[in-house]
């Protein structure tokens, strides 16, 4: 990893939880702030070592741990591995830290765990797709439906005349539900019928299944003009796909979301027309924020303070969104250092 980090394989019990389930994943624990740190706050996450996690939102986690001098704990199953992500969530909140952050958007039957944690009286906040039935304290991240709307925009843009379209995500994901249905909501009102979106599949979240589903697209509609990417290995699993068919950069219009910052190249090289960017350093900087303002500003809803009912912090931040294009590609790669 990129900083100073601190890895084992789940300390405090997760370890025992994750072999009592039937999944093989293990889970993992990384740890931000001071040794000596007075509060810790956790962030759970299914496949807690994505690339993408590792990238953007560790950033948040150590640069938060430094300035309240708390500790930021990383938890969870290094695989897709629900049960695990479920019994960690379930584990960590039975050991009463000041706060939990959970990625929200993998599942919606997360909500149960997150429902036990705040019975259990630990501050908890989900982040990166919401799950509203849950009673968390505050949803921090992006707005998944706009997600949709940017890529249904700038496919419409590519594709002026119209033309068949597929899309693909982690299909059971809360957040890339909300995507895909932002996606076809705008397509259906905005369209004019000149688009036909014939395929919704699932890439389970891996490149590799990406191309494979790419490739099946391509055979059964070899007239497919535009590919839709929700999850951040989609874009590269289309791209490998796209190269091996012999395609060349702009015969099928593409759009999708961030990946690692070598994959910007896609869109500097006419592969990817756009690609949506979520502002992921901000995820858990700010629900780290708000658990530690919930646990001390002192702030009172309608006289009441957080012991007593009061909300004293907001329901909703959304973090956010930017489009990377030819337009502002050169900018970003050269921000990000990227070769």
């Amino acid at each position: 990893m990129r900083f100073m980090m601190k890895s084992t394989l789940v300390a405090l019990g997760i370890t025992a939880l994750a072999a009592a389930v039937t999944a093989p994943a293990r889970a993992q624990e990384s740890s931000f702030g001071p040794a000596d740190a007075k509060e810790t706050y956790y962030w759970i996450s299914n496949k807690a070592n994505l690339p993408l996690f590792v990238q953007y939102d560790y950033v948040g986690m150590k640069k938060i741990a430094e300035e309240l001098g708390v500790k930021v704990v990383v938890a969870g199953p290094t695989d897709f591995d629900l049960p695990g992500f479920i019994a960690a969530v379930d584990q960590v909140c039975a050991q009463k830290p000041n706060g939990v952050s959970v990625v929200g958007g993998w599942d919606p039957s997360l909500t149960e765990s997150v429902k036990k944690c705040l019975e259990q009286g630990v501050p908890t906040v989900v982040d990166d797709g919401d799950l509203p039935a849950s009673g968390r304290l505050a949803y921090i991240g992006t707005n998944w439906t706009q997600v949709g709307v940017a890529q249904a925009k700038k496919m419409m843009e590519k594709l002026p005349n119209g033309g068949k379209l597929a899309m693909m995500s982690i299909i059971n994901a809360g957040n890339m539900r909300e995507a895909v249905a932002g996606f076809k909501a705008y397509i259906e009102a905005n369209g004019g019928g000149k688009y036909n979106i014939v395929s919704n599949e699932d890439d389970g979240g891996d490149a590799q299944k990406a191309a494979q589903v790419t490739a099946a697209i391509l055979a059964a509609h070899p007239d497919i003009a535009g590919l839709a990417g929700f999850d951040s290995e989609s874009g590269a699993g289309i791209v490998t796909a796209l190269r091996e068919a012999g395609k060349n950069p702009g015969d099928i219009k593409v759009t999708a979301m961030e990946q690692t910052p070598d994959f910007f190249k896609t869109a500097k090289e006419g592969w990817v027309d756009g690609i949506v960017v979520q502002n992921r350093e901000l995820f858990i900087y700010y629900a780290v924020k708000i658990l530690h303002d919930y646990n001390h500003n002192g702030l009172k809803s309608a006289g009441l303070g957080a012991s007593d009912g009061g909300r004293p912090v907001p329901d909703t931040l959304d973090t956010g969104v930017l489009l990377v294009t030819k337009d502002n590609v050169d900018k970003v790669t050269a921000a990000l250092g990227v070769k």
